[in-house]
C-alpha cells in the first residue's frame, strides 16, 4: 500500500495540494480515511485509535483547521469539518459521484465514531433482520466438527478452557488456538465470538442462555479477559472481530459467500442480551435448515420445516431493516429478501424522511400493492426522548415564532395526535444580567425555523426555564423520533445564532413576509411602523458619515502611495551595490556579483556559515523576462533579496509563500515540472511579481523566470 500519507497531519496548503491530488489519481488502489479537528482543534477518536481500527485497509490523515477553508476548495461538498470524517473510496470515482464518499459524523460517540468508520470501510449493506419476537429457542442437531488435531503437551488446548457443550471461555493463553479455530479454510461448523462489554470483565450477553438455546449446534468462543480481546481484535481479520461488547457470527468456511455467513451483532447493554440471543439461534438455524423453517408450535399436519417465505406470506405486518437512504427515499431489507424494497412513510409537517430513519434502523410496515413497504411508525413520546433534558444540560431546538419581545422554540415535535414540547421564551428575562439590551427587538435576531441551542435552568413537568448558553456549550445531541433512528435535528451550528445577538440589526433584515406575521394588532403595526422609521434615519445619518470618511480616506491614501514610492525609490539609491550596477560586461555577470555581495549584506558570519549558498544557474527564459519586469515597474534588489532566501534555504519567511507552479489557475490543477522531472516553484518578490525556480536532488537552484502573478510559464 502507499502509506506516504498515513498518518499524516496536513497542516499547509502546499501538502493539502499534493494530497488532494494523490487522492484524484484513477491508479490510486487504497481507500482513505480523512479525519478533521472540532471547533477546539480536537478528533472524535484520536488518531492513533482510528488507524488502528482501520489497520492496512485504507491510509488515515487527519485534516488541520489551519487549512480548513483551502480545503474546502479542493474537496467541495466532500470535504469533512467540525470533526467529521470522510471515507474515499480507492480511484477517482466519488470526484463524478460524491455519493460514494461516506460520511462519519461528529455527533456520535468515540465508540460509534469508529465503528461506523469501519462499517463504511467493510462496503457491505445491512441484511440482518429481527427474528420474531414470539420465536421459541429449539436445539437442533449437531453441526458437523471438524475432528481436532492431538496437540503437544505444552501447548494451549481449548479443552482446558471448556465450560459445557461447546462453550469455550478464551483467555489470553488461549487467544492463538482461537483465532486459528475461526479463520481457519477447513472449519465445518458455525461458530459465534462473544466480547467483552465496555469497561465491564463479562460480556453483556447472557452466554447460559445463548448455550440453551442452541446446545452443540455452534461453536461459542466467550472472550475471558481484556488482554485476550484486544489481542483477537488486533490479530483476527476485520471480517471475524469482535468488539466493545458485540457477538460475531460465523457460518462454516464453504457458506462464506452467502448472506448472514459473517454477521456482527452490536449490544450496548445487558438489556439487547435477549434479542441477540433469538437473533444467534436464528443465524444457527439458518446453518441447519437452508431451505427454510418455521417456528413455534406446530400441528401434525405441519411437522416438517416448511420455507422462510411460505410462512411470510401469510403475515401482514413484515419487519425490515433500513438498507439505505437516497435521495431522502429509504430503501428496506423485508424479513431475509436479497433485495431492499422502496418504502414510504407519512412524514409530519416540516420535517424530512432523513430526520427520521437511518442505515440498519429496524422498521416494521405492510407490503402495498406496488411493492412498497408501508412503514408503521411507532413514534416515541416526548417524555421518553427528553429524559436526557436536565438542568444544566444544553439543548437545542426549533424556533416556531418570534415577535417583538418573544420567540417560541420547539424542543420536540407533536406527532400523531401526541403533544409537542414547546417553550415560551421572553426576551427581557432571556437578556437579563447577560450586557444585551432587555428591551432589544427579537425580530432581527432569531429566524422562524432556525436551530438555536438553550441551556436548561429548570425543568418542572411542562415548565421549563431556558437561559443563553455559552459558546463553548457542549450541545446534547436531538433525540429520535423513531426507535434507533437519527436525530430529529441537526445541532451543529445551533450556537452560531450566539454572536448575532450582539451585533448591531435592524428590522430591515427581517423578510417583509416573516415581518407581517409578527403584527396581529393595530398597535402593534404603529410600534413597528416607528421603530422602523427611527431605523431609517439613523442608517441615513451614518450613510453620509461614512461617504465622507470614504472620501478623506482615499485621499489618505492617494498620498501614502506617492509617499511609499518615494521612499521605496530612496531606499534603491542608498544601496551600497547600486553604483555598481551597469559595470559588468554581462548582465548574467553583474546579477551573480551582486547575489554574492548582497549576502555579505544580508546575512551575519554565523548565518553564512551555517546555511551557506546553494550553487544556482539560470533558465533560458530568465534574463528576458527579468527585462521585461524592470522595464515595468519591477525593482532589483527585492529581486535579489528573495533569490537569496531560496539559495539560503529560508524561502519559508514570511510574505514569501512559496508554492508548486500548476497548469492551471485552479488549485486542484497538478504542478508543473521541468523536462528534468524537478518540480517548478514560485515565490513573492514584491507586488504582483513572483520568482519561479527549482531545486534538484542535490540541492542545486535553477532561477527559470521572473513573471507578474497571472502569467503562466511557456
Amino acid at each position: 500500500m502507499d502509506g506516504s500519507y498515513d498518518g499524516k497531519v496536513i497542516k499547509d496548503s502546499f501538502t493539502l495540494s499534493e494530497f488532494v491530488n494523490w487522492l484524484r489519481k484513477s491508479s490510486r488502489d487504497i481507500a482513505c480515511v480523512l479525519l478533521s479537528e472540532d471547533a477546539h482543534g480536537k478528533t472524535i477518536a484520536p488518531l492513533d485509535e482510528v488507524r488502528r481500527t482501520v489497520g492496512t485497509r485504507a491510509v488515515t490523515v487527519l485534516l488541520s483547521n489551519a487549512v480548513q477553508n483551502d480545503a474546502r476548495d479542493h474537496l467541495g461538498s466532500v470535504n469533512p469539518y467540525r470533526g467529521a470524517a470522510r471515507v474515499f473510496p480507492p480511484g477517482d470515482m466519488w470526484f463524478d459521484d460524491p455519493r460514494l464518499v461516506g460520511c462519519v459524523l461528529p455527533s456520535l460517540s468515540s465508540t460509534r465514531f469508529l465503528e461506523r468508520i469501519e462499517e463504511l470501510l467493510d462496503r457491505r449493506l445491512p441484511t440482518r433482520r429481527k427474528p420474531p419476537t414470539n420465536m421459541i429457542a429449539h436445539t437442533i442437531a449437531a453441526a458437523r466438527p471438524a475432528t481436532p488435531a492431538t496437540p503437544a503437551k505444552d501447548e494451549p488446548n481449548l479443552f482446558d478452557v471448556h465450560v459445557r457443550d461447546r462453550h469455550y471461555r478464551v483467555d489470553i493463553k488461549h487467544a492463538r488456538v482461537c483465532r486459528n479455530a475461526i479463520v481457519s479454510e477447513r472449519r465445518e461448523y458455525p461458530c459465534v465470538l462473544v466480547s467483552l462489554g465496555v469497561g465491564m470483565t463479562t460480556p453483556y450477553l447472557d452466554v447460559n442462555a445463548l448455550v440453551d438455546s442452541i446446545g452443540k449446534a455452534a461453536v461459542i468462543f466467550e472472550i475471558a479477559d481484556r488482554a485476550a480481546d484486544n489481542w483477537l481484535r488486533d490479530n483476527l481479520p476485520y471480517w471475524a472481530r469482535a468488539y466493545n461488547g458485540a457477538c460475531r457470527f460465523l457460518a462454516p468456511s464453504n457458506m462464506a459467500g452467502r448472506d448472514h455467513s459473517r454477521e456482527l451483532l452490536r449490544m450496548y447493554s445487558t438489556n439487547d442480551s435477549a434479542d441477540t440471543v433469538a437473533e444467534l439461534t436464528n443465524l444457527v438455524l439458518d446453518v441447519a435448515y437452508p431451505e427454510g423453517y418455521s417456528l413455534g408450535g406446530a400441528d401434525d399436519d405441519d411437522a416438517q420445516p416448511q420455507p422462510r417465505h411460505e410462512t411470510q406470506r401469510n403475515t401482514k405486518l413484515v419487519e425490515g431493516v433500513v438498507a439505505m437512504m437516497l435521495d431522502g427515499i429509504a430503501y428496506v431489507y423485508v424479513d431475509d429478501e436479497r433485495n431492499p424494497r422502496k418504502a414510504r412513510l407519512e412524514v409530519p409537517t416540516a420535517l424530512a424522511t432523513a430526520s427520521l430513519l437511518c442505515e440498519e434502523q429496524p422498521v416494521r410496515g405492510h407490503v402495498d400493492a406496488d411493492g412498497q413497504l408501508a412503514i408503521e411508525p411507532e413514534w416515541r413520546t416526548a417524555t421518553d426522548a427528553l429524559r436526557d433534558y436536565a438542568s444544566g444540560t444544553t439543548v437545542a431546538g426549533r424556533v416556531t415564532f418570534v415577535c417583538e419581545d418573544m420567540f417560541k422554540i420547539m424542543l420536540y415535535p407533536a406527532l400523531s395526535g401526541r403533544a409537542g414540547v414547546e417553550v415560551t421564551v421572553r426576551g427581557p428575562e432571556l437578556f437579563a444580567g447577560s450586557g444585551i439590551d432587555m428591551n432589544a427587538d427579537l425580530r432581527p435576531m432569531l429566524t422562524r425555523g432556525q436551530t438555536i441551542a438553550m441551556r436548561v435552568e429548570e425543568r418542572d413537568g411542562d415548565d421549563w426555564l431556558l437561559s443563553l448558553p455559552d459558546a463553548h456549550d457542549t450541545v446534547l445531541s436531538a433525540p429520535s423520533l423513531l426507535p434507533g433512528g437519527p436525530a430529529w435535528l441537526e445541532t451543529s451550528a445551533a450556537l452560531d445564532y450566539l454572536p448575532r445577538l450582539r451585533s448591531h440589526s435592524t428590522l430591515a433584515d427581517v423578510p417583509v413576509e416573516q415581518l407581517l406575521t409578527t403584527v396581529d394588532t393595530v398597535e402593534a403595526a404603529q410600534t413597528t411602523i416607528r421603530r422602523m422609521h427611527a431605523q431609517l434615519v439613523e442608517l441615513s445619518q451614518d450613510n453620509r458619515q461614512h461617504n465622507d470618511d470614504i472620501g478623506r480616506l482615499r485621499e489618505e491614501n492617494a498620498k501614502l502611495k506617492r509617499d511609499n514610492h518615494d521612499y521605496e525609490k530612496a531606499l534603491e539609491d542608498a544601496n551600497p551595490l547600486a553604483v555598481f550596477s551597469g559595470r559588468f560586461a554581462s548582465l548574467r555577470e553583474e546579477l551573480d556579483w551582486m547575489l554574492r555581495a548582497q549576502s555579505l549584506l544580508q546575512f551575519t558570519v554565523e548565518e553564512r556559515r551555517r546555511r551557506p549558498l546553494a550553487e544556482w544557474s539560470y533558465g533560458d527564459e530568465f534574463f528576458d523576462s527579468l527585462e521585461k519586469c524592470e522595464s515595468k515597474e519591477m525593482t532589483r534588489w527585492p529581486l535579489i533579496h528573495t533569490m537569496l532566501l531560496v539559495l539560503a534555504g529560508k524561502e519559508t519567511a514570511n510574505g514569501l509563500r512559496p508554492h508548486q507552479l500548476r497548469t492551471g489557475r485552479g488549485g486542484d490543477n497538478p504542478g508543473r515540472k521541468d523536462e528534468q522531472g524537478n518540480a517548478i516553484y514560485r515565490c513573492n518578490v514584491h507586488g504582483q511579481y513572483r520568482l519561479h525556480f527549482t531545486r534538484d536532488g542535490a540541492g542545486r537552484i535553477t532561477f527559470m523566470s521572473v513573471n507578474a502573478h497571472d502569467e503562466l510559464l511557456l
